[in-house]
């Protein structure tokens, strides 16, 4: 019996979960297919989803924006770009969709 070995970690926002996507964030950079401001603000968001998000307040005073307005934000700077392959496409789509449900984004 082999064991399968995926890519997704099993724990919803666990560490595991929390490495494989600073180091998509990472691998976005590097790629240019996200800026650095927008790199700056998905690394933060990473790091608070396994707590369903940063305070309003520390929000507003790391990044000057309300909490919605930072989300917005970060989930701009996922959108797929003319320029990205389809690898890079869909990984954008499921930080995307992980960030959203993370922080609970209607």
């Amino acid at each position: 019996m082999t064991t399968q070995i995926t890519e997704e970690p099993e724990e919803a926002f666990g560490t595991d979960w929390l490495r494989l996507a600073l180091r998509r964030c990472d691998l976005l950079a590097q790629m240019h297919s996200v800026s650095s401001d927008a790199r700056w603000m998905i690394s933060f968001a990473i790091q608070w989803a396994p707590f369903g998000g940063a305070s309003a307040a520390e929000l507003l005073e790391r990044f000057g924006v309300s909490r919605r307005r930072f989300m917005e934000l970060v989930l701009e700077g996922l959108a797929p770009k003319s320029t990205d392959v389809q690898k890079i496409r869909a990984m954008k789509s499921h930080l995307r969709t992980s960030l959203a449900q993370a922080w609970g984004v209607q």
